[in-house]
């Protein structure tokens, strides 16, 4: 829905769209809003006559290309049955304030503040576990990035993931020329991450395992010296991420063929692509690794006669290693004391403690364990297949081909009706490990293919 005013040299502009391709109660916030009744973008507008507008509310990201200018609503988006499902395509539509210039309609620039979200990838971190006698299980790390929502309030108390406490919100700045012959685009993300690091949570000795070590380890709070898990000397950790981008589309054979090209580098920008590659990992001590990322998407959209378009689209995601060696677990089971029964002993109550600090994690880890990305295991029900073998499956690069077209056979008073098929083929290859593994044998790198054939019959209300 669109509502539009015109007053003096200016112009408001109120924009709503919905849809029902909702994810129930699990509905997240990494890349889009996503909550039943699911909000497209719902964003108001002030146009003046001198080229300046300003935008709030929920819309593309200012990193989604646009096909002329920058103006809401003209975005170059793909022509995919579900543009999501297009790797490499740069988007998101989440909360923002953009402010943006046009000198003539030949050259443009924008500013967004826009909402952030930090995704977690990775594994291994450092650790606290702890099983009472009953077999009650407590857990700890030394972070968190995110904190969930609340079920009495606006955010989803059911996504798992969370809600970023980033320290501030994304800076998108873009520049847009249309010198009269193509669209060529440059911009910039700045994200400002942050996580609380709480550097006594996992900590232990094993003094009082049965049998005592002659020489106990002790891994102790730096702060007091304690070896009970506490919140003592939490503290903030920021790191400043962002990339770079750029995009051209430029006509062809009089109009009837669109090629396109856009690129995105940086760190901590995963989620901004449609694979949703992490944004970050941890180190041992807690503290942020921001994962460095790369996507591209080619595109070629032909256009033969006004009622069918035809589309072919190839885009790639790659992520780079951030692995690291050190991680500490800390492991504490206690058992519960035996009564002395006929001939049986009494025995006592005793508490196991096992400390590690050699183990390995991070994203992409060259010694991680993917010994069984290869196994099949039997399912466990006629519904229930196996989750497979051990496999940390770290992705290194994610591909897409994309091939489909859309037949408009009617476009009149009584509306627009339109079909379309689309084919993809899609890669995915994780980074090699060489954990479990004999010693110089080489890593086992993970590959899976896919397939998806989509269907569509669209109705336009006139």
């Amino acid at each position: 829905m669109v509502f539009v005013s015109k007053g003096g040299s200016a112009k408001l502009t109120g924009y709503y769209e919905g849809d029902f391709l909702i994810a129930g109660v699990t509905s997240n916030n990494r890349q889009i809003n996503s909550y039943p009744f699911r909000q497209r973008q719902v964003w108001g507008q002030l146009a003046l006559d001198s080229g300046w507008s300003f935008t709030g509310g929920q819309m593309w990201t200012l990193a989604t290309e646009d096909r002329k200018g920058i103006q809401n609503r003209q975005e170059a988006l793909p022509m995919m049955i579900d543009p999501q499902y297009v790797v490499g395509f740069t988007w998101a539509r989440q909360y923002a304030f953009r402010v943006v210039k046009d000198f003539g309609g030949k050259f443009a620039l924008g500013l967004s503040v826009e909402g952030p979200q930090a995704t977690l990838g990775g594994r291994g971190f450092t650790t606290f576990t702890s099983t009472n006698a009953v077999g009650a299980v407590t857990t700890s790390q030394n972070f968190f990035i995110n904190a969930p929502g609340q079920a009495g309030g606006l955010l989803n108390a059911f996504d798992a993931t969370g809600y970023t406490v980033n320290k501030a919100p994304d800076i998108i700045i873009k520049a847009a020329a249309d010198p009269g012959y193509g669209h060529y685009e440059l911009f910039g993300i700045i994200s400002t991450f942050r996580n609380r690091i709480f550097p006594c949570s996992v900590v232990g000795t094993n003094a009082g395992n049965t049998p005592a070590p002659a020489t106990p380890t002790v891994l102790a709070c730096p702060v007091d010296a304690s070896t009970a898990p506490s919140a003592l000397g939490a503290f903030d950790d920021t790191r400043t991420g962002g990339g770079l981008g750029a995009s051209l589309r430029v006509p062809l054979f009089n109009k009837k063929l669109d090629f396109g090209l856009k690129g995105v580098a940086g760190d901590g920008i995963g989620r901004y692509g449609s694979a949703q590659l992490a944004d970050e990992t941890f180190r041992p001590d807690g503290s942020a690794a921001l994962i460095r990322t790369a996507h591209g998407l080619g595109v070629l959209e032909f256009h033969p006669n006004p009622k069918l378009d035809i589309y072919l689209y190839g885009g790639s995601e790659y992520a780079f290693r951030a692995g690291y060696t050190g991680y500490s677990s800390v492991t504490v089971t206690a058992t519960p004391a035996i009564p002395a029964s006929g001939a049986q002993p009494a025995y006592p109550a005793t508490t196991k403690t096992t400390i590690s600090t050699t183990g390995i994690g991070g994203y992409g880890n060259p010694a991680a364990n993917n010994s069984g990305c290869s196994t099949e295991r039997p399912p466990t029900g006629s519904f229930t297949p196996a989750t497979g073998g051990t496999c940390a499956g770290d992705i290194r690069i994610i591909t897409e081909g994309t091939l489909g077209f859309w037949h408009k056979f009617y476009n009149g008073p009584k509306g627009g009706m339109r079909w379309g098929i689309a084919y993809s083929y899609i890669t995915k290859s994780g980074w090699s490990g060489s954990g479990g593994l004999p010693a110089g044998t080489p890593g086992v790198s993970p590959k899976a293919v896919d397939n998806m054939i989509w269907t569509s019959f669209r109705y336009y209300i006139p």
